[in-house]
């Protein structure tokens, strides 16, 4: 009989996801230094998060990363814990990596400034507001900047945000589910500039009416098998279910 989770762990990656694919050839991660920076921020992840870090994060040998090419997809619903988990990861990325910049675009300016309002408030937190050069307030500019030189830049799709970067280590594309491809010829050329940039693409399970054909092609070509270089993780219900 299998092991039932006790009161005090959390489920892994492989109990929630209903589709979990991971790219080829990964041979390391750079999950666990990430992982030990975030516990020295206060900063501490569910089992299943862990499973999404170590994967997102894995490399090939060489040290790209696996999913440097067709990058990270999330499909998870609301409130479980993404959001949390991907700024855990960009903050301890940039304290890793000085000079590191990260994009992070929501569709929506609601959901971007929503968005940048937690970020405000992990900059806030005790043991990471030290390692915190400045906080840049205002509509389209909003920002974290790194006492050691990165930077973590927040806008809205809608409103044009994300044209004109050169070198981009680290996208999030939140709210993905609603994701044109002339969003994507925007900025995803400014993560292949970068020596080893990775792209989030970062949803939920699309409605009949999202323009969604970008989440849904990366879907199709992940569970079909045709895409190898993406690591693409869904939380859902089962067709058929009740």
């Amino acid at each position: 009989m299998a092991k039932q989770p006790t009161r005090s762990s959390t489920p892994r990656l492989s109990e929630v996801a209903r589709h979990l694919v991971v790219p080829e050839g990964a041979v390391t991660t750079a999950w666990p230094s990430v992982a030990a920076k975030s516990k020295q921020l206060g900063i501490e992840y569910d089992s299943w998060q862990h499973g999404i870090g170590r994967a997102a994060l894995s490399k090939r040998e060489g040290g790209l990363y696996a999913a440097g090419i067709g990058g990270v997809v999330l499909s998870i619903p609301r409130q479980v814990g993404k959001t949390f988990l991907l700024a855990g990861t960009v903050f301890s990325l940039c304290l890793l990596n000085p000079g590191t910049t990260v994009v992070w675009t929501a569709h929506r300016a609601r959901t971007a400034a929503e968005t940048f309002t937690k970020m405000q408030a992990f900059a806030n937190r005790a043991k990471i507001k030290p390692h915190i050069a400045n906080v840049v307030l205002g509509s389209g500019d909003e920002a974290i900047i790194f006492a050691n030189g990165s930077r973590i830049l927040f806008g809205a799709r809608e409103r044009g945000f994300g044209r004109g970067f050169d070198k981009v280590d680290v996208i999030v594309f939140d709210e993905a589910q609603i994701l044109t491809e002339n969003a994507i010829d925007d900025m995803v050329p400014a993560a292949n500039a970068a020596p080893n940039g990775l792209v989030f693409y970062v949803g939920t399970p699309p409605k009949p009416k999202d323009p969604s054909e970008v989440f849904g092609q990366k879907r199709r070509e992940a569970l079909s098998g045709e895409d190898r270089d993406t690591l693409y993780v869904e939380f859902s219900a089962e067709r058929g279910c009740d």
